[in-house]
């Protein structure tokens, strides 16, 4: 479609991989221009807060993302094992198996206004939340579920950091099978923050 009759949604969309590859500071209005196919005057009547705002719709569109990944709609019908292998194929899909950066990976270092940090929040909050839950519900205390949630979380983000860094993503991959293992019955009760580590 071309850029003039594009959508605020379809705008956002070309402008996340932008974000999410140069981080916030890195993305140049150039950069942004030339990916969603607008001049900037056409960028500033759809963002008139500038690259902030552009910034927040993208943290949006993130959040989306996140809660999808997270939210099948007949996840009542699926076990505990299918859903988490959904959320794992889902999350292999967005990194491209590791290769993609995060987006929220790299916000979390820019200097982002208020509205934007507390979306950034916001997004990681809600992912280490839903992980948190599918934690409990493999058989993890509430507290060891916690633990187990933002460190893995955590373990995602630097997966990606040192794929970005290296090339590889053996340590990408070992972070979905930790994902993957909190489903399996027998280690219920024997996955802990150090194993997944």
């Amino acid at each position: 479609m071309p850029a003039a009759l594009a959508s605020k949604d379809e705008v956002i969309d070309r402008l996340f991989p932008v974000f999410r590859d140069r981080g916030f500071e890195g993305a140049s209005l150039a950069d942004l221009s030339r990916a969603s196919g607008l001049g900037r005057s056409s960028l500033y009547h759809y963002f008139p807060g500038g690259k902030e705002e552009m910034a927040e719709a993208v943290l949006v569109r993130a959040l989306e993302v996140t809660e999808a990944v997270f939210a099948e709609p007949d996840a009542s019908q699926k076990t505990l094992k299918q859903r988490i292998r959904h959320v794992v194929a889902a999350i292999e899909g967005i990194y491209a198996g590791g290769r993609n950066a995060c987006l929220l990976g790299q916000f979390a270092t820019s200097p982002l206004a208020a509205e934007g940090r507390r979306r950034l929040h916001e997004a990681f909050t809600r992912w280490i939340d839903a992980v948190e839950a599918l934690a409990v519900e493999a058989g993890l205390t509430p507290v060891r579920a916690r633990d187990f949630a933002e460190d893995w979380v955590a373990r995602v983000q630097g997966a990606l950091l040192l794929q970005a860094a290296t090339g590889g993503t053996g340590p990408f991959d070992r972070a979905m099978g930790a994902l993957l293992r909190l489903a399996n019955k027998d280690g219920i009760g024997r996955v802990s923050v150090q194993e997944t580590a």
